[in-house]
Order: structure tokens, then sequence, then C-alpha cells
């Protein structure tokens, strides 16, 4: 009987009440249509998490478009009147879609639009009570700053869920290193080694924390500060990283700092690899990192005094 009218009986119209109800029943109809079936948000969750696990490995131009579809439809169904389950879980969906494009916005030096969908993700977020797409959202905020160099402002963003410790303690790593300060460091390897193990559960929002980019945090903090066993902690992360990702520039950039004078053929072959990278992944900080390293190469070596071994 869906969407027939019944006959009923013949009422006096008085005070519109007849109008009124045909209203109600136009209203009544759009709510029962208006929610995407259960698979279609099944779907749903699914691309997330495929967004998730190819955020920082895929191309920008593989991933925006998909990306964008699927705002785009996600947005147009949270104009319907949709059940508040359903509000609720497109809510969610449309604070993840946001965060995808507000990082790649970001990495790409689109300023304006990185800063817009991290907006928009603060608000879906708001709407919510979910600690881990609000940690995300902070954790976006924190990134964008870090890409412009606003180092104070990146480490103001706080992140309380356990899945986005591992994210948190390896922004405070870098932050601490890029500022030169040893102790601050020392204790963001403390956290970053005591991080929850969160594992079994598929998650939205930034990929899974592991061994391999702690590997590389943990490289860039020390070639940066050029602690003992830097080189060899460049090495490793090389080998554990997959080639052709950020997470392999990331760590030639490492390796590649440590060896500017000393094998400076070797850096260079390494520079070499992260252009090649960043030719296929575009990457705004990748792109300062190999500023950074050509720098390194042009100027006069510096005598450091070295530091004891301690927490790296």
């Amino acid at each position: 009987m869906d969407a027939v009218e019944l006959a009923g009986t013949q009422a006096p119209d008085r005070f519109a009440l007849p109008g009124a109800a045909r209203a109600a029943a136009m209203i009544s109809r759009e709510i029962a249509y208006a929610d995407p079936d259960p698979l279609a948000l099944s779907e749903f969750d699914d691309r997330l998490y495929r967004y998730a696990t190819t955020l920082l490995s895929a191309p920008h131009t593989s991933l925006l478009g998909p990306i964008i579809g699927d705002w785009r439809r996600v947005q147009a169904a949270l104009a319907r009147r949709l059940s508040p389950a359903v509000h609720i879980e497109l809510t969610r969906v449309a604070g993840y879609l946001s965060f995808y494009l507000g990082v790649l916005s970001a990495d790409t030096g689109a300023n304006t639009s990185a800063r817009r969908f991290a907006t928009l993700t603060e608000q879906f977020a708001a709407q919510l009570d979910d600690r881990l797409l609000t940690g995300t959202s902070r954790s976006l905020d924190a990134a964008i700053a870090f890409a412009d160099g606003r180092l104070d402002a990146a480490r103001a963003a706080a992140v309380e869920d356990p899945y986005l410790h591992g994210w948190a303690a390896a922004a405070e790593v870098t932050l601490a290193a890029a500022a030169g300060d040893e102790p601050g460091v020392d204790a963001a390897l403390a956290r970053l080694r005591n991080r929850p193990v969160v594992r079994g559960l598929r998650h939205p929002g930034w990929p899974a924390f592991d061994d391999v980019r702690e590997a590389c945090v943990v490289a860039d903090a020390m070639a940066r500060l050029s602690v003992p066993g830097a080189r060899s902690a460049g090495y490793r992360a090389v080998s554990i990283t997959t080639p052709g990702t950020l997470e392999r520039g990331w760590a030639l950039g490492a390796l590649a700092t440590t060896l500017v004078n000393h094998d400076p053929a070797t850096a260079g072959g390494g520079l070499d690899e992260m252009v090649a990278i960043l030719d296929v992944r575009p990457s705004r900080l990748l792109s300062t990192r190999v500023h950074e390293i050509l720098l390194l190469i042009s100027s006069p070596p510096v005598d450091r005094a070295p530091r004891t071994a301690g927490a790296t």
C-alpha cells in the first residue's frame, strides 16, 4: 500500500485541517523513503576503511575523485528527512570524508580548502558523541598547523582516543625534533613506545599506527638531532618501507640527512628517489623535507657536540 491514498471519511474543512493532514502524509512518506538502504550504509563504512588504508600510499589522483563523489552523495542525503539513527550514521560518514579531503588538501598545499574541510569536520564531530571522530578532527587541525610551520598551534591539538595515541605521540616527536627540543623528543618517544595497542577493529580516519610508521618517525627525529645510531635507524626504516610510498620518502629523508657530509652520492640518490615519489604522490611536507636536505648539502657541515645515548 506504499504511497497509495486510501479513501477516507469526508470531514468539514475547518481550520484547513485536511490540507495540513495531506502535508503530514507527504512528510511521513518523505521520512519513510529518505533513508538509504542498510546495504548502502554498509558500503559507506567499507569505503571509509578503504580510504583510511590508502590515504598515505595511493596517489591523490586515484583518491580525490571517489572521495569527493562520496562526500557529495552523503551531503545530499543529509539534506533529506532522515530517521535519527541514519542521520547520526551519515553525519559520522560525512565527518570522515571531510577529514580525508582536509588531509589531501593540506598535503598538496591547498590551505584554504584544508581549513574549510577541517572546520566542517569539527562541526560534524560536534553533532555526535564520538570520541574518535572528535580526536581525528583535532589531529587534522594539528596537521594543518604543522604543514604551515605553526608548531605551537600543532602542539595545542589534543587527541584522547586510544586508537590515535600513536599518531599523537608521533606528532609530538616530530614537533620536538623540528624545534631541536631534545628533552621533548625523549618524553614523546617514551609515549610512542608505550602507546596502547588497538587491534582487531576497522577504524576510519588515519591508518593504524604501526611499527613501520614508528620506525620512520624515530629515524627522522634521530637524524634531525644527529644522535648516535641515526644512520642505522635510517637504514632500518628504509628496509621495512614499501617503495613508492610516502613512508619510504620519509625514511629516505632520514637516511639522507645522516649521509650528506659522509656519502653525498648516496644521499643524492635518496633525494632522487624522494622526488620520484613526489611526482606520483605530491606531499607538501615531504617536499619541505627535500628542500631542507638540499640546504644541508649546500651548506658547510656544522659541528655538534655528540649526544649521549638516551631515550632513542
